[in-house]
């Protein structure tokens, strides 16, 4: 399980490290920037210290082994963020994915084991940190951004008396993202992101029915999953 953990944080690094490297390229013309009339500077200095995005988008999840968890659907949620100093801002974000699950009954044989289906909505809420990575300017209006934080994801989903539970998992998030500055109050953002967090499979799940099979056997109870997210938004700004 901290296999898992380590290979969704090397996939995330990997993934940050290009898109800052890509940043990087974006923003090197500031060393031209020596003597250029500021009326023409690709650069602009960002005038507001807080946002509040409203987004809606797509979150994927990792298929677990038995198959039960909520998977990926469509997503609304919203995001706040406070300027803090030099290129750092507090970021908070509560989402909403709604999202689908199987239903198994692991006491009936492998062919009856499948109940159904369910809605199970998955709500989320985190908070971290933002690293501007143009500091406090955009370049030709446009601002990279790495995002880092922890909270929480907690879903109803759950088979009773002793079948699975989703429960309020700790959640570590990461992320990166493009605003798109207007000029104005508004501006437009795209979001790329990983909620990872723990789940953990009943016993019922390793106990053979009547047909001698079990949901699960060699699996390990507890692992850690992860939600997937791409977002768009339109942020409103605010406090100079």
């Amino acid at each position: 399980m901290t296999g898992h953990l380590f290979a969704h944080l090397w996939s995330f690094r990997v993934k940050a490290l290009s898109f800052a490297a890509l940043a990087l390229i974006v923003a090197s013309p500031a060393l031209a920037q020596v003597g250029h009339d500021p009326a023409s500077s690709p650069f602009q200095d960002l005038e507001y210290r807080q946002e509040l995005t409203p987004y809606g988008g797509y979150g994927y999840t990792r298929l677990d082994p038995a198959g039960v968890t909520p998977q990926g659907g469509s997503l609304v949620g919203l995001r706040y963020e406070l300027y803090l100093g030099g290129p750092v801002s507090l970021t908070s974000d509560f989402s909403e994915l709604f999202s689908d699950r199987t239903v198994l009954d692991p006491t009936k044989p492998r062919a009856q084991r499948v109940v159904g289906t369910e809605s199970t909505p998955v709500y989320s809420l985190d908070v971290g940190l933002a690293l501007g990575l143009t500091g406090r300017r955009s370049w030709h209006r446009l601002v990279p951004q790495l995002r880092a934080g922890a909270g929480v994801a907690t879903s109803k989903a759950a088979d009773e008396p002793e079948g699975y539970k989703f429960g309020t998992p700790f959640a570590i998030s990461f992320g990166a993202g493009l605003k798109f500055v207007t000029g104005g109050r508004l501006q437009l953002r795209a979001d790329a992101g990983e909620r990872l967090f723990k789940q953990k499979y009943p016993d019922s799940y390793y106990k053979t029915a009547s047909d001698n099979t079990a949901v699960l056997t060699d699996t390990p109870k507890s692992y850690w999953t992860n939600h997937g997210l791409l977002t768009l938004g339109v942020s409103f700004l605010f406090d100079r």
